[in-house]
């Protein structure tokens, strides 16, 4: 997402800090249109936000697809053998597993989505 790779450019931030936002980032967007909007006829709406103070990156998803809180989604079962699990349903253990905070709230028929998770920032006084 080029938004996300100029604010992180902005920022300064290393691929170590931003590739778990990546991950986050495709994963929630894909999940929105595949499985919130479904057929759904009619235009669109997905918004997303970058933050980052003391430390802390933040991403905020905020869409009017069909509630879902992927908060309160069961992880699935990954202890058995990997032919025996069903497709899909490891998106969303993804995202919380790599966030430190993940936070849903419905709002006015939209969700809203707040991923996040303490980075650091390049030392300025290495050249890249």
């Amino acid at each position: 997402m080029d938004q996300f790779d100029a604010f992180s450019a902005v920022h300064d931030l290393p691929a170590s800090a931003t590739g778990p936002f990546q991950v986050v980032l495709d994963e929630m967007l894909s999940n929105v249109i595949r499985h919130g909007y479904g057929d759904l006829d009619r235009p669109r709406e997905i918004e997303i936000g970058f933050h980052l103070e003391g430390g802390v990156l933040e991403v905020t998803f905020v869409d009017d697809s069909a509630p879902f809180d992927p908060v309160a989604a069961a992880d699935p079962d990954t202890t058995g053998p990997l032919e025996d699990r069903p497709v899909g349903g490891l998106g969303i253990f993804m995202v919380k597993r790599l966030m430190d905070v993940v936070e849903y709230e419905r709002l006015e028929g939209r969700n809203r989505v707040v991923c996040r998770k303490r980075v650091e920032a390049r030392d300025p006084r290495r050249s890249p």
